[in-house]
């Protein structure tokens, strides 16, 4: 009798580990994603003081347009219902354009840069997967809502900075001047991301989502070491642009688990 005890109680014992291995195997599952998209950006809002600055008829403000997203991420679904992940991704190159007419008259010209944004987020994703009242059973997968924020840094690239388009003077004759020049100032901006979105998960092998994203860098400046038409040297200090970086976004995103 005490035999049969002993084996009925290491088989209890082995089945109740086999249990438990195959639960925790089950509450967490490795990925890595890609992801592409458009991103939107908002109002630069530049404040150029003045002095030295001179005022425009159009202002200092513009949007830098629309460019192309690029992503890479490493993350764990938890439980079905929780995505920890790490993301890396280039949004390049968007483009600061502004015509301006002198408020006192003379010439117009065109205030330019570039940007170009690389961010390093840590996001947190909720998924409605793990929900039997928010998720739909579709095929051999699911479908359901994700909501999610993310916090990191950014990298803020500014390159090509200039005023072109000005009078020839000088030595440029005949040719069109230059100034106010920089070739590359880099401004690094805590930077915060909300988004909202669909996701299509096939047997625990992959998942694809689509969604939208409230990307925020904030505040930076622009070069404070610039070069003028004369060709001097120049540090406008304090008197640097302030500008900030927001963009809407759209998403889709390839998840393969591992």
């Amino acid at each position: 009798m005490k035999r049969l005890s002993i084996a009925r109680l290491v088989l209890a014992i082995t089945l109740f580990s086999q249990m438990i291995y195959c639960e925790q195997f089950q509450d967490y599952l490795f990925y890595i994603k890609v992801g592409s998209g458009v991103s939107c950006s908002q109002s630069a809002n530049i404040c150029a003081p003045n002095p030295p600055w001179s005022p425009a008829v159009q202002g200092y403000d513009a949007r830098l347009g629309n460019c192309p997203i690029a992503a890479f991420t490493v993350g764990c679904e938890l439980w079905h219902v929780l995505d920890l992940e790490f993301v890396a991704a280039n949004r390049s190159l968007f483009k600061y354009r502004k015509f301006q007419t002198p408020t006192t008259g003379g010439a117009s010209y065109t205030r330019e840069f570039d940007l170009d944004v690389t961010s390093v987020l840590f996001d947190v994703n909720f998924l409605g997967r793990g929900i039997s009242c928010f998720h739909k059973n579709v095929g051999c997968g699911q479908i359901y809502p994700m909501i999610g924020v993310g916090l990191g840094g950014s990298n803020l690239l500014i390159t090509n900075y200039r005023t072109t388009g000005l009078p020839a003077t000088g030595d440029s004759a005949p040719y069109a001047s230059f100034s106010a020049q920089n070739e590359y100032t880099l401004r690094k901006q805590v930077t915060y991301t909300a988004q909202v979105g669909l996701e299509y998960s096939h047997d625990d092998s992959w998942a694809i989502a689509i969604g939208y994203r409230w990307f925020d860098a904030g505040h930076f400046k622009g070069p404070r070491y610039q070069t003028v038409a004369s060709g001097a040297a120049v540090d406008v200090g304090c008197n640097a642009w302030k500008m900030r970086f927001r963009a809407h976004e759209w998403f889709i995103e390839f998840k393969i688990f591992i």
